[in-house]
């Protein structure tokens, strides 16, 4: 029995990782459950033995992908050191997802387009409901660190006055989500078009993000 339950475990995340890319690279509104089941070597009854349909299965991906695949990156803002340091680390390291990590690149370009139309599947509203709570949280997050209020200053004096966006930290925090969120829209197209992984490519966001 314990062997099934991690066979059937093994299958879903099988499942999961097919949909994630097929979604990435066709579009949510022409992926059949049938290319799923056919990119992870399984067949289409797997797919409804796990899903009951494709907004199930694309609600799923995301669910299952949003924490794992992002936070490695989230948590540099919750490192030490000064909060400037800090955010360009965040976006130095973004950019770096997004050029060199398929998984990351294939779940912002599934959670971030914007092709919600007539076409969709019934009921993908489960699925958009999930991206709008992701993004809510990230920009949440932003303003929480931009504020001081994640850590401290961490960096000793005066760091933490001048990591600190004190006149508008909401401004400051959908400053960089726009930036982050055409950033992932870029790599969608083509990573060659992002800018260098490196303190140059993320001169502009952080010069906005900080007095």
């Amino acid at each position: 029995m314990r062997r099934t339950a991690e066979e059937a475990a093994q299958t879903k995340a099988a499942l999961l990782e097919a949909a994630l890319f097929q979604f990435a690279e066709h579009g949510v509104a022409a992926t059949k459950l049938a290319d799923v089941a056919q990119r992870a070597g399984l067949t289409r009854g797997a797919v409804y033995h796990h899903f009951t349909d494709k907004t199930a299965l694309y609600a799923a991906v995301i669910a299952n992908s949003w924490d794992s695949v992002t936070a490695p990156v989230w948590a540099v803002l919750d490192s030490d050191g000064p909060v400037e340091d800090r955010l360009r680390e965040f976006l130095v390291a973004w950019l770096r997802r997004l050029r060199e990590d398929r998984h990351f690149r294939a779940l912002l370009t599934i959670t971030l387009n914007a092709s919600y139309g007539p076409d969709q599947p019934e009921g993908i509203s489960d699925g958009r409901a999930s991206k709008s709570y992701g993004l809510a949280d990230w920009l949440q997050r932003l303003e929480t660190f931009l504020a001081g209020k994640r850590g401290g200053d961490g960096g000793g004096s005066g760091a933490g006055h001048r990591g600190t966006h004190a006149d508008d930290p909401s401004g400051a925090a959908a400053g960089i989500l726009a930036w982050l969120c055409g950033t992932a829209l870029l790599a969608a197209t083509d990573p060659d078009l992002l800018p260098p992984s490196d303190a140059s490519g993320v001169a502009l966001p952080l010069r906005g993000a900080l007095p």
